[in-house]
């Protein structure tokens, strides 16, 4: 990196300056500097007053270090956290690498402040003791850090991430949207939020299985079942797992996808179907006429190219129908 600084300085002088800017503050970054010093760095780049503001606290330093009164006005600033600000106090114009001085401030004190936080402590041990890809001993390490015993087990309960919940929770990013996940003892009483998938029960070092079938399982809601257990779900989570990774439609659901396009109330009318022993236990669910469930089953069977009317045609339509849940079902 050093060498790099020296030859951009033969070619562009502000370039260069702008890179040792970087550097510093990934230097003051990666040896864990607190929000003083950082400040401290900042105001001796600039020359002038730099402060900033978090957690209802003030704190500006002149170019030598020393504190002043400064305050929050009309300069220059930059957010950082979920409240803070960052600001550089330059009478008249600003200088060429303000503004980047600025923003490297403002994201190394957003990585301070989100090194301190209890939140920012429970999301990390969770997106640890979730990854698949982490280590036995790191996972028993976010385990401790959560007060989990290492004995007992846990399922992780998955709601889409405006769903409040208690105990150790974390918003994790997925390809279906933010979905907050939970971690809960076994036996807990399941918290009525909607949709919500329960993955299976796991000891601490095996969460991240009982987060992946949470995740399966809320992508297997729908408004006739709002809530889904994996451990009710059987092997269907295991062939969900396994459509999951296939890149090829399967015909019945692309015959699904069709009949759904142009009838979009034939949905509920088919989960029924696929669970009901019998078309008038159907009608009587649904309080419809018997001859009117039968003409539409009998259309259905047509569009799909298969008949739902028989035990082996229901086993189809269900599994039809989860990949349909797993295809379309996104929770931004």
């Amino acid at each position: 990196m050093q060498g790099l600084v020296w030859r951009l300085k033969a070619l562009d002088p502000e370039a260069s300056e702008s890179l040792k800017v970087i550097t510093y503050f990934d230097a003051l970054v990666n040896s864990r500097a607190n929000a003083e010093m950082l400040i401290h760095g900042a105001a001796a780049l600039c020359g002038c007053p730099v402060g900033y503001a978090m957690d209802g606290r003030s704190v500006c330093v002149d170019a030598s270090g020393g504190k002043i009164s400064g305050q929050q006005g009309d300069w220059p600033s930059r957010p950082f956290g979920v409240d803070g600000k960052a600001w550089i106090q330059r009478p008249g114009p600003a200088y060429a690498n303000d503004e980047l001085i600025l923003e490297r401030l403002a994201i190394a004190l957003g990585i301070f402040w989100d090194r301190r936080s209890p939140v920012a402590a429970t999301r990390r041990a969770m997106d640890t003791l979730l990854d698949a890809d982490a280590s036995d001993d790191k996972r028993m390490e976010a385990a401790q850090l959560l007060h989990l015993n290492r004995d007992a087990l846990y399922r992780v309960h998955a709601t889409p991430g405006a769903a409040q919940g208690s105990g150790p929770t974390a918003l994790l990013h997925t390809p279906f949207g933010a979905i907050k996940a939970a971690i809960r003892p076994v036996g807990a009483m399941v918290e009525q939020h909607a949709p919500a998938g329960i993955g299976l029960p796991k000891p601490p070092r095996e969460l991240y299985l009982s987060w992946e079938t949470a995740l399966l399982a809320l992508r297997l809601t729908s408004p006739r079942h709002q809530i889904q257990d994996a451990g009710e779900l059987g092997g269907l989570v295991v062939l969900a797992g396994v459509a999951t990774d296939t890149t090829r439609e399967p015909p019945d659901l692309t015959a699904l996808k069709r009949l759904i396009e142009a009838q979009p109330k034939a949905y509920s009318l088919l989960e029924a179907i696929a669970e009901a022993g019998s078309l008038r236990a159907v009608a009587g669910q649904l309080n419809l006429h018997h001859s009117s469930v039968q003409h539409r089953a009998a259309e259905f069977s047509t569009a799909l190219g298969f008949d739902i009317r028989t035990p082996q045609g229901r086993v189809r339509l269900t599994l039809a129908l989860a990949l349909f849940l797993l295809a379309t079902n996104n929770f931004d």
